[in-house]
């Protein structure tokens, strides 16, 4: 039987058709499955899932396998027996592919990329719960969502990964939230950025959690108390050149459940998947996700 391909069509579209057709010629050939909008993927997926397929391919960017891992979590929920799993295979063609990167794949090699899902390990990874949404690889409160809350698609399609950017520094202007962070055993610690990480990578191919592990059950969180433009550059610059160091403007924990609060209404995203609004408790999801990957 051929291996399903879910394709966000949108995903970094300027060069949609190329990739699309790049697909459609892979060998053996796959079953395509192309997305007609938000939340389509997910549904294809658990669809996918519930026939019994052993291994279900994520073709897009890090939206993209969210709503996949979403939609395999939802029939992962009503299967006692987690050796039926469906395992989650990724081809990144999107904007940003985060998790592309920890799961060891060959870059935007489509063809390479094929027969790691073909033949490559499969691994069980930490799958992790904010409120009764799922994520793989990252997540954050705050600044972050709101980069992917106001940068248009428009945007995106015109500057690719530089819109991000280019939103970051409007809203760096702005002011920032305070958030409460709430973990067991410890008195709340605030702040007005919350990243979170399941493995190393967030944003592309710097190591911002450098002793994240998405096997050990701990979520690593970094709090930044201020986003003010100065500590928001020298931060970046600092992961750039030496990676994370300890400072008095910046927590780095590493937890097995935490809670995200705030006053104001501050959204948070969900492997660069924009979320819903605090509170958002996040905590272990009761199954591990199988993903095919290159390492």
């Amino acid at each position: 039987m051929a291996i399903p391909i879910i394709i966000n069509p949108a995903a970094n579209s300027t060069k949609a058709a190329a990739q699309m057709e790049r697909i459609r010629q892979l060998q053996p050939a796959p079953e395509i499955h192309v997305t007609e909008g938000v939340g389509n993927a997910r549904d294809i997926a658990a669809r996918l899932a519930a026939e019994g397929r052993p291994i279900v391919v994520a073709a897009g960017g890090d939206g993209t396998v969210n709503e996949v891992v979403n939609g395999l979590a939802s029939h992962h929920l009503t299967l006692a027996d987690a050796s039926k799993h469906t395992a989650l295979g990724i081809l990144p063609v999107g904007t940003m592919n985060v998790m592309a990167y920890e799961m060891g794949l060959p870059g935007r090699n489509l063809e390479a990329c094929w027969e790691v899902i073909q033949s490559g390990t499969t691994r069980e990874i930490d799958l992790w719960q904010a409120n009764d949404q799922y994520f793989a690889q990252l997540a954050g409160v705050g600044f972050d969502a709101e980069i992917v809350q106001q940068t248009p698609w428009e945007m995106k399609r015109r500057f690719g990964p530089l819109s991000y950017v280019m939103t970051a520094a409007r809203i760096l202007g702005q002011e920032a939230p305070v958030l409460s962070v709430e973990i067991e055993g410890r008195p709340p610690l605030f702040g007005s950025v919350v990243l979170l990480g399941n493995g190393r990578h967030y944003g592309g191919p710097v190591r911002v959690f450098r002793d994240a592990s998405n096997t050990d059950g701990l979520l690593d969180v970094l709090i930044l108390h201020q986003r003010r433009p100065l500590e928001a550059f020298q931060f970046l610059a600092a992961l750039v050149a030496t990676g994370y160091q300890e400072c008095n403007d910046i927590d780095y924990l590493q937890v097995k459940s935490l809670k995200v609060t705030s006053e104001q209404v501050v959204p948070y995203e969900l492997d660069g998947e924009l979320g819903q609004n605090t509170p958002v408790e996040i905590k272990l999801a009761p199954f591990k996700l199988k993903v095919r990957t290159g390492v």
